[in-house]
Order: structure tokens, then C-alpha cells, then sequence
């Protein structure tokens, strides 16, 4: 089953296309691979490693399509926007690459392997101001034999939302699995976990002339206001950009004893993925940063809505 459920590819056979598939003109680096998923306005990731892979780590948003039923699914292929691919191997990825040309898809990328992407992590994936640079510089020169880096903390809050904070690697310090990056002065070290929720963090310092990272694509910021707003907040921010992909919207229709009653509207209403969508999507998402919110419910009238997927039990 196809969690996307989204727009369908129209299969197309053009495997009698004059121009025979170039890899180059799809395969990234690590860098162009994050920065395209990243500022992509509509933008599809697929990882097609298995499920038990899958679920140890994966990239942020992304969907699980294990390669072995890669072909079965190009019937349900979301055919607008831009199809990313990573995971398993190499031969692998270049047969589902090539599955997609010759079935008339253009704007699909891939990486050859999930370990390179994450090994390939460099000084590009984490900006830190001067004034920054200097403030690290000067406290690991004055703590040498205390410190000896610094380490970009990601908790994870959810599939696309974490807190980001710095601190000082004492020399003491336990070894864990980390990404290192080594800048021109100082030792970067990111847990290998959190690669995937690096990319786009910038490091400053605050008014108190603190050290501060964060990452505008998906850093939690502070929603003030009462619940109800809150809540809208979310919707508004997060979650209808990312059904309006596929003309769906969700409504906040109240919020009782810590409840929160949604309905979903357009192509949300009646698709027969709204579980999926309701209980890992929309519910992590409002969740994670309104506590007071204990359950999610959905009271839409799905039966009456007019998307194909919806499928009416039998009387």
C-alpha cells in the first residue's frame, strides 16, 4: 500500500524514447541532494532501503518504497513536483532512476547510497557567524585542556521538527558514534542520527552573547496564545502546506477537555489514507508542541466526500 496517496502518475510507456537515459543529469552529491530536498517547493523523497532499515533512520519526511516493489508502485507515482530517491545500492537506484525516465517522469534525483549521503557531510551543511567562530575560537583557546570542540545537539522532536543547542566537547567525553567536521580552528562532532536534521543550521550568538543553532526549516519555534490559536498555528504552518500538495486542507473545529476535533476537506476527505495521515502526521505534529493536547480526533464525513480512494463498507 502507497503511503503518499497523493496526485497519480498516468503511466506512459516512452521506453522507445530516442534519447537513451544519461545518469548524470540526475545523480547529486550529498550537498546538492539536501539542499534540493530542502528548497524544493514541492518535492516527493522515497528511501528504498528496507522497512527494518528504515525505521533505525531515515531522512526527515521521507517515504519507505523498498527497491523490490520500486516497479510494482510507478503506477502510483505522484507525477507534479520533484521525486527524490536514496538508499539501498547502487544498482538499485540506478534501475528505479531508470524506471522513472522510461516512464516519462523528468524532474527525479537520486544519491547512490544512504551512507554516502550521510558521510558526506561537510563544512557546507552548518553556517556559523564570524562573531561565532570567534566566540568558540577564543573559550577553546582559553580551555585547552578542558575542551576541545564543540557538538551541535538535535533532539528530534518529530518526523521534521527539532530543538537545536551547542556545547563544548570536554576531553573527557565519552566517544559515541559522531560526524566530524573540521573547520579551519575547531572540531564540529554531530551524532550520525541527527545528519539528516542538519543541513540549512545556522549558529550565532543571541542578545545575552550566547551560542544559539538553529535551523529554519525545522527548528521548533515558541507558538504563544491561547490553545485554539495554537493549534491554527500549526495547521497553518505545517500541515496544510504539505496536504495542499494534493489539494487537500484541515480545519480546527473545536477543542474540548484537551481534544482537538479536525475535519478534512478537499482531497483529505474520503482518501483512504486519512489514518495514516491523521495519527503520523497531523497528531506528531500538533502534539509535539502543544502538550496540553492529549488525542486528535477526525469528525469528517468521509463517506461523502467525492476522492476515489475512499472505499464505503460493505452493508
Amino acid at each position: 500500500m502507497i503511503l503518499w496517496g497523493l496526485e497519480m502518475f498516468k503511466f506512459n510507456d516512452l521506453s522507445d524514447k530516442d534519447e537513451e537515459f544519461n545518469v548524470q543529469d540526475h545523480l547529486l552529491t550529498p550537498r546538492k541532494f539536501f539542499e534540493k530536498r530542502r528548497k524544493a517547493k514541492k518535492v516527493y523523497v522515497f528511501d528504498l532501503r528496507s522497512s527494518e532499515d528504515f525505521e533505525t533512520s531515515h531522512l526527515p519526511g521521507a517515504h519507505n518504497l523498498p527497491f523490490e516493489n520500486f516497479e510494482d508502485s510507478i503506477y502510483q507515482m505522484p507525477f507534479s513536483g520533484e521525486i527524490m530517491l536514496y538508499g539501498g545500492g547502487e544498482k538499485e537506484l540506478f534501475s528505479a532512476a531508470e524506471i522513472l525516465y522510461d516512464n516519462g517522469f523528468e524532474t527525479f534525483y537520486f544519491i547512490d547510497s544512504y551512507d554516502s549521503l550521510i558521510g558526506g557531510v561537510d563544512e557546507s551543511f552548518i553556517d556559523i557567524s564570524q562573531k561565532a567562530k570567534e566566540h568558540i575560537s577564543n573559550f577553546l583557546n582559553a580551555s585547552a585542556e578542558k575542551f576541545k570542540g564543540i557538538s551541535v545537539i538535535i533532539e528530534t522532536k518529530t518526523d521534521s521538527k527539532a530543538n537545536y543547542s551547542i556545547q563544548f566537547i570536554e576531553l573527557s567525553a565519552t566517544p559515541v558514534e559522531n560526524i566530524s567536521i573540521d573547520l579551519e580552528k575547531f572540531q564540529v562532532l554531530v551524532a550520525k542520527e541527527a545528519i539528516p536534521y542538519l543541513e540549512g543550521t545556522e549558529v550565532d550568538l543571541n542578545d545575552k552573547g550566547e551560542l544559539e543553532a538553529f535551523n529554519p526549516s525545522m527548528s521548533i519555534t515558541e507558538i504563544s496564545g491561547s490553545v485554539e490559536e495554537q493549534i491554527q498555528h500549526v495547521l497553518d504552518e505545517e500541515v496544510n502546506p504539505m496536504v495542499a500538495s494534493h489539494g487537500g486542507v484541515v480545519s480546527l473545529l473545536e477543542v474540548k477537555e484537551h481534544n482537538a476535533y479536525l475535519e478534512f476537506g478537499g482531497g483529505c476527505q474520503g482518501c483512504g489514507m486519512i489514518d495514516v495521515t491523521l495519527k503520523q502526521g497531523v497528531e506528531v505534529m500538533i502534539k509535539a508542541q502543544i502538550p496540553e493536547i492529549e488525542a486528535i480526533y477526525d469528525v469528517t464525513d468521509h463517506a461523502g466526500g467525492t476522492n476515489p480512494y475512499y472505499q464505503p463498507s460493505a452493508k
